[in-house]
Parts: C-alpha cells; structure tokens; sequence
C-alpha cells in the first residue's frame, strides 16, 4: 500500500507532464524513479549500478546516431538525454516490476525467463514509441526497419545491442540478485561490524 501511495502520485506527475512537454515529462519521470528507487526499493538500488554501466558506453558509443531523434532534442555534451535516462531506467523498471515475480530452478532458468521477457518489452516499448508516439532517429529512415511491427530502423548491429544490453543486464540479476548483494543487507552487516569493535 505504501508503494502504490508513493508511486501512484508520481505516475501521474509523470502523465501529466509528459501530455504537455514529452522531453520534459521523460526526464522528470525518469528522475522520480530513480530518487523513488531509494525510498521504496532499497533493496534493489544496487542494480543501478550495472544497468548504468551496460547503457550509459552503449549510448555514448552510439552518440552521433542518437542526436537525429526528430522530437527530444536535449543534450549532454552532444548526448542525447533521452536515451541516457531512458536506458538505464527501462531496465531498472522491469527488475522493479517484473523480475522480482519471476522464479526459476536455477539461475539459468531465470536468465532466460527474464532476457525472454525483456525481448518482448522492448519490442512492445519501441513498436508505441515509434508507431503512436512518434519518436524516431532520422538516422533510421534509410533503414525498412522490420516488417510488420514496422520497428528498429538502424543497422543490425544496433538492433542487436538493443537486445544484448537488456540479456546482460538479466544475467547480473539472475545470478546476482541475493540477499548478500542488497541494500539492507549491506547496512546490516556494517552495523553489526561497528557494534563488535564497540564492545
């Protein structure tokens, strides 16, 4: 109840924002969920750190190809801030939302369940970007794109890191998401170090 407190709010910051000025409602809500992260998903924010790792070099590597968005123009030092939020928080929200409901026999098994599900989400997130809300590379125009869902116009190799950004960043979930590795974990075992050299 408390989350829904939390981030229902905020969900609707974020729309209404977004209604009037898209660049803006996207850095705000990316914003909100990253400083949220820290007040109701405590024990996840580590994940922050690789999924900033995997997407900030991919987006830096592919910076000339990310400043033709037609419609988000704000930049960093001639880097698109779209992606440079975007990336990182798209798959901070599936951890959030998604994979923490997802259990397996092994490790392996939850790699492939979540590389699956991101698979389809991120088909699903750039079929509406780019088909209903109109956001596209002018990069991408001399490229058909695939047929059908009319989507990822750019060359193969830019189309695989889409995917293989997302895989990676499951597989440090799967075999990583534990208990030792999180937030309260590491607080714990820090106070109970200072409460020994104490006594």
């Amino acid at each position: 109840m408390k989350k829904v407190l939390i981030w229902g709010p905020a969900a609707l910051i974020f729309a209404v924002i977004f209604y009037f000025n898209r660049e803006y409602g996207i850095l705000i809500g990316t914003s909100l969920i990253f400083i949220l992260s820290f007040i109701t998903e405590r024990d996840k924010i580590w994940a922050w750190i690789p999924a900033l790792a995997i997407s900030w070099p991919w987006v830096y590597a592919a910076k000339d190809i990310y400043s033709s968005y037609n419609v988000l123009k704000y930049s960093f030092y001639g880097v698109s801030l779209f992606p440079i939020a975007a990336w990182p928080t798209l798959l901070m929200v599936m951890y959030f939302l998604i994979f923490v409901r997802i259990n397996g026999r092994s490790r392996w098994s939850r790699w492939l369940k979540f590389s699956t599900i991101y698979s389809i989400g991120i088909i699903f997130f750039e079929y509406l970007g780019y088909n209903y809300a109109g956001v596209h590379l002018d990069f991408g125009t001399v490229y058909a794109g695939w047929p059908i869902l009319n989507i990822f116009h750019g060359p193969w190799w830019m189309q695989a890191a889409y995917f293989l950004n997302g895989i990676v960043f499951c597989g440090i979930i799967a075999f990583f998401s534990d208990r030792k590795l999180t937030w309260n974990y590491i607080s714990q075992q820090v106070r109970e170090k200072f409460s020994t050299d104490a006594d």
